[in-house]
């Protein structure tokens, strides 16, 4: 038995043409969606487009042009709008339509047991030796499954005899191991050739017709896995030209099967380099050799395409008139790509056809994907030049064609105002906002006139924003974006990424630290069903803290103005302690002593796990010892001076481990305003952090910060020097312990290596009969 060839296995079958397309390219984000939308596929096709990025894959790119250039109005009525845009980026699932639903869940056990039955006996090898049951399957789902339904009818009828049934089980059994499965024999290593099966041999003539009809679909199949095509392209065929033939209706079909696969069959015995020699041939190859090539593939499509016609003319085979159409379009596609291209992008310029109609826009995207640079359409085809336009230069990836690229889109949004063609000036509007930072005033003035029920009124939102940013028009950003905010267009949308993308436009245009304080959360868009784009399950909205608002917090502010905002009740109670404790590390270290015991008095109240070490740091009775205990307790429970995402909105504090600990706070602080430190500022792409509060003092601070060592070589410097003044500390043999094992790796002085034998010599010298120096055997 073997699997139909559905419709929507046709990715299956351009796999040999079609390449990863742009997934691979496009940055990952924790809070933008950046290669397909977060909102549901059925929406996002129906106008729902949220903001549009150039990043997007290119079939939500054309869903988007095909609803801009339709409009709220026309998208309602068109054709298409049932679930199309999913089947296209996913595939359909094939293979005897719903057999699935009736299959059990042991496909290779059900055939066993259907074995067993129709025997009496066992004739397989018991399961935990039988090489199939444990290892893997050669052979498709659906043949087990069909075979297993056929011998339980077999087993049935009334002329059934124990050798009949026993004649079609080894014949079954013969097909199975020419397909790649045999329960007495491993299957072959990786590399190794496929074990050759001898053919199994035709039952005798003096055998009932009935019987030798049935091991004639047998053996058709057992040369379709031998893939000797043209043999059982004459056997399924000859089944479906006779008779009252009990499996007649598949004959004509499965024979359609073996010629697609004739077509396209390359031999194993054709090495990877000498196909991608044959390649590089057709590449280099005459006008007058391409031509060649191309006719005789062209009668093969021929050839193909009538026997297709022949099915889909016979109304008894109408179940599979839709996988017949389907073999011609995956034939037209594999074998004339070039023209079957073109062909589908013609149609689908029209944005009123039903793209998702025979999977059009499902063949066109896996052909783009190896053709789009390699035929130029742009002139030709308005869909394909808009999107072309629009991914030739991404947003996080400058490229010298990005000008160009502008300029294209502003001169044809022009040419379409003044031919008055509104759908066109619509896109090409679209186009050009998104495509330029800045805008010449007739074009921010129509983009201002988008209709807020428009498709692309969010894109073109988003667009004007960066506009105003990067023009510095401060208070036009800040009035729009506000407004955007808090309307019911970007609630409608239900889009975490669009509402995340204007945050980082607001946090950007922020003049204080409170004012960008709302702004530093976001939903992540991991929370979304990665298929549908909607919300994966009804747990609540757990916000994080995204790469621009870490980058601000340490590296926009000063201390004083970090420390305030620990205060802001806007804020979760989590990032304010975190934000707290960074202040208070910062203080410290700059000497600022005042400061910091009121921050470690802000700590105490806030934070139980850490309100006995916050007050033994109030109660010391200088800066030294301060000092001392804020590195101590910042080892033990893992504080740092920076904010990280991981960190930020944790209110655990775990238990500390001591043997455990190592000076790692910090590697290098922050230097200068904005900076990165650990934020992923290069995947989250963001615009560049506010200048906030007293910039003058922060700037002082954080060139104080940003000389001072690493977490290792500060905390070893002061160990020593603690060493020296109070001798008796008795946690200075497992500081010194720390010191030793914080220079095994990760971020470290240039002394690191002078540092590490000192703390050694110093604890196996003065403290040689403690468990720290049993624990540090050598330095690093």
């Amino acid at each position: 038995m073997i699997r139909r060839f559905k419709a929507g296995v046709l990715a299956s079958a351009l796999l040999t043409i079609a390449t990863a397309g742009a997934s691979g390219d496009t940055p990952y984000d924790r809070f933008a969606s950046r290669y397909a939308p977060d909102i549901a596929s059925g929406r996002y096709q129906g106008g729902e487009l949220g903001v549009v990025l150039p990043t997007y894959a290119r079939p939500y790119l054309y869903a988007a042009w095909r609803d801009v250039m339709l409009g709220t109005r026309d998208l309602k009525a068109s054709p298409g709008m049932e679930g199309g845009l999913d089947v296209t980026v996913q595939g359909r699932v094939g293979g005897y339509g719903d057999w699935r639903q009736n299959a059990p869940n042991d496909l290779y056990e059900a055939w066993r047991q259907a074995v067993s039955a129709a025997l009496k006996r066992e004739i397989l090898p018991a399961r935990e030796n039988d090489n199939v049951a444990a290892t893997y399957r050669a052979c498709p789902d659906t043949s087990y499954f069909f075979a297993a339904q056929t011998l339980n009818d077999l087993a049935k009828r009334s002329d059934a005899t124990p050798a009949r049934l026993q004649a079609w089980v080894a014949t079954q059994r013969q097909v199975f191991r020419i397909c790649g499965d045999d329960p007495e024999v491993r299957h072959p290593g990786y590399g190794q050739a496929k074990v050759v099966v001898a053919q199994p041999a035709a039952l005798p003539a003096s055998e009932a017709l009935y019987w030798r009809q049935m091991q004639e679909y047998q053996l058709a199949s057992a040369a379709f896995y031998a893939e000797d095509y043209t043999a059982s392209g004459k056997l399924f065929a000859r089944i479906g030209a006779t008779d009252e033939h009990p499996l007649r209706h598949w004959g004509e079909y499965l024979s359609l099967r073996s010629l697609a696969r004739a077509a396209t069959y390359v031999p194993p015995s054709v090495s990877q380099q000498e196909r991608w020699k044959q390649r590089q041939a057709m590449a280099a190859e005459s006008p007058e050799a391409a031509a060649a090539r191309q006719a005789a593939q062209q009668k093969k499509v021929d050839a193909i395409q009538a026997s297709i016609d022949h099915i889909v003319a016979d109304p008894a085979l109408k179940d599979l008139h839709e996988d017949a159409r389907a073999i011609g379009r995956a034939m037209r596609s594999t074998l004339t790509p070039e023209v079957r291209f073109a062909e589908l992008s013609k149609a689908l310029d029209n944005p009123r056809i039903d793209p998702y109609a025979d999977d059009q826009l499902g063949d066109w995207r896996l052909l783009a994907n190896h053709l789009m640079s390699a035929v130029s359409l742009r002139k030709s085809v308005d869909f394909i030049d808009w999107i072309q336009t629009i991914q030739a230069c991404y947003d996080y990836k400058p490229q010298a064609s990005c000008e160009q690229e502008r300029d294209h889109a502003l001169e044809q949004w022009r040419r379409y105002v003044k031919e008055a063609n509104k759908p066109q000036a619509r896109v090409w509007l679209m186009a050009a906002a998104m495509r330029g930072e800045t805008m010449p005033q007739d074009l921010e003035k129509a983009s201002l006139q988008v209709a807020a029920d428009a498709p692309e009124y969010l894109t073109v939102r988003y667009a004007l924003a960066r506009h105003y940013r990067v023009s510095k028009q401060a208070d036009k950003a800040r009035a729009l974006e506000d407004a955007v905010l808090a309307s019911a267009q970007l609630r409608a949308a239900a889009s975490p990424s669009a509402r995340n993308l204007f945050l980082q436009e607001r946090l950007a245009m922020a003049t204080t630290p409170a004012e960008a304080a709302p702004y530093l959360l976001r939903e992540q868009v991991d929370g979304h069903d990665g298929d549908t784009g909607e919300k994966a399950d009804a747990k609540p909205v757990n916000l994080q803290l995204a790469s621009d608002g870490q980058r601000w917090l340490n590296s926009g502010l000063s201390n004083a103005d970090l420390y305030a905002l620990s205060a802001d009740t806007r804020l979760p109670a989590a990032l304010r302690t975190r934000i707290a404790i960074a202040a208070w590390m910062r203080f410290d270290l700059l000497g600022q002593d005042s400061d910091a015991v009121a921050a470690a008095k802000r700590i105490e109240q806030g934070t139980p796990a850490l309100a006995a070490d916050m007050r033994k740091y109030q109660t010391q009775a200088n800066l030294q010892e301060r000092r001392h205990i804020m590195l101590v307790t910042a080892m033990k429970w893992q504080l740092t001076p920076t904010l990280n995402a991981y960190m930020a909105t944790r209110d655990d504090f775990p238990s500390p481990n001591l043997d455990d600990v190592t000076a790692s706070m910090w590697c290098k602080l922050p230097a200068k305003a904005g900076v990165s430190i650990d934020e992923d500022t290069g995947i989250e792409n963001a615009p560049p952090s506010p200048d906030t509060g007293n910039t003058a003092i922060r700037d002082k601070e954080l060139a104080q910060l940003g000389s001072l060592k690493t977490a290792t070589g500060f905390v070893g410097d002061h160990v020593l020097r603690r060493a020296a003044a109070v001798p008796k500390d008795p946690e200075l043999p497992w500081l010194l312990y720390v010191v030793v094992q914080s220079t095994r790796g990760g971020c470290l002085d240039a002394d690191a290596k002078t540092l590490s034998k000192n703390a050694f010599t110093l604890l196996g010298k003065r403290y040689g009969n403690t468990e720290w120096s049993r624990k540090t055997p050598y330095y690093y």
